[in-house]
């Protein structure tokens, strides 16, 4: 039995291709730098023009505050597309390493276990596209209908564009028929690839699930190892260690390989998760406070503080679950008859056991390790900065 590789890749696939940024061999310039055109289009178009408007409202402490809150889910784009055009020769040869993986003839035990990863990294990205789908929609609606980035600022500077989905600040006038469309459409779609940005976490899922369902396999034969060894077959039993043991080496190398093409990225996950759920939360107390709940007014904030929540945490859930599978590997091979084994045999079994002490882990740029202990922390410290931004927010004054 044998896995499909387009199975796997679901969905991820498909929109990523659709946005051109599924990593390939490239044949001609735009498609080589198609991620990098677009990073660069989403900082000329939203993310610059809008610090510089911040300089012009920098009083209102809200306005500053949910300008801030989109900003970092910008720049958040930014980070992945650059990975994602830095990286991009790393990744083919990730999912040139996964479809190899594929390739190979499994046992019924051995289909099942990776069928159960594939399946559920498909319904994590049928998920965070669905999330997408309802940020772009809430997004533009509340945006432009309730004019929601702009609601905060009591005395608008006239040199502030406030009719666009974004409030910006351009060195030119958007007064002409000519110039407002062309911003109007850049910014439309900008904020429609940005608001895909979470198909990024649901590829990096899928990698990561790979690298357990191929930990799994090595649990299984570590399992089965005496079902088909005889005590007088201690040849064979090594040239099984070593298949096994390159085989955990393939998946470590992999791991690593993830570890350094995303780290950078999660670190900023891990700070921008933190501070928009804190922002997110305050501007829907003050929608409340105000009386400002529409469906559209409060259905984006929300949105978007869910969308990047249960993204950061399916990472690192993802992290946890790889923690485990590394780690019941020193555990696997206790459940054979190893203890039939000569001692010179058994002892080949100790290199296993010792994984347990020093299991794969992914890291935000050696920060920290993602990990439900992570997620809590999170949640703590954007509890924290909610409270002291809503004593600042209090006391304009001071």
């Amino acid at each position: 039995m044998r896995m499909e590789f387009a199975y796997s890749c679901g969905c991820n696939r498909l929109v990523m291709d659709m946005c051109g940024l599924w990593p390939k061999d490239h044949s001609n310039f735009i498609q080589k730098n198609w991620a990098l055109i677009t990073a660069i289009v989403i900082l000329i178009v939203i993310i610059i023009p809008r610090f510089a408007a911040i300089t012009l409202f920098w009083n209102d402490i809200d306005a500053v505050v949910q300008c801030f809150s989109t900003q970092l889910l910008f720049i958040s784009v930014v980070v992945k597309l650059l990975v994602m055009y830095f990286r991009n020769e790393v990744l083919v040869n990730l999912l040139r390493v996964m479809e190899e993986d594929f390739s190979k003839n499994l046992t019924t035990i051995e289909y099942t276990i990776v069928f159960g990863t594939a399946k559920t990294g498909r319904m994590i990205s049928i998920f965070l596209i669905a999330s997408a789908f309802c940020n772009v929609i809430a997004g533009i609606i509340a945006m432009k209908l309730y004019h929601l980035d702009s609601l905060y600022i009591k005395n608008p500077d006239s040199r502030l564009s406030l009719d666009f989905f974004w409030v910006t600040y351009l060195p030119f006038s958007t007064e002409d028929f000519i110039p407002y469309i062309t911003v109007f459409v850049l910014q439309l779609c900008a904020s429609s690839i940005s608001g895909f940005y979470f198909i990024f976490d649901s590829f990096v899922v899928m990698l990561i699930l790979h690298v357990c369902g191929q930990l799994k396999l090595i649990q299984i034969s570590l399992k089965h190892l005496g079902e088909s060894l005889t005590l007088t077959e201690g040849r064979n039993l090594r040239m099984t260690l070593g298949n096994i043991m390159e085989q955990h080496q393939r998946a470590c190398r992999f791991a690593r390989n993830l570890e350094q093409s995303f780290n950078l990225a999660w670190f900023y996950e891990l700070t921008s998760c933190t501070l928009t759920l804190c922002f997110q939360t305050y501007i829907i107390q003050k929608l409340l406070h105000a009386n400002q709940t529409s469906i559209f007014q409060m259905g984006f904030p929300i949105c978007a503080a869910v969308g990047i929540l249960m993204k950061f945490f399916l990472n690192c859930w993802a992290g946890e679950y790889l923690i485990s599978q590394s780690s019941e590997i020193g555990c696997s091979f206790y459940e054979t008859d190893w203890y039939k084994l000569p001692p010179a045999d058994a002892r080949l079994l100790m290199m296993f056991g010792h994984k347990k002490m020093r299991p794969i882990t992914l890291t935000t740029a050696k920060f920290s390790i993602l990990s439900f202990r992570l997620f809590v922390q999170v949640l703590k410290t954007s509890a924290s900065y909610l409270s002291m931004l809503l004593v600042v927010a209090d006391q304009p004054d001071k």
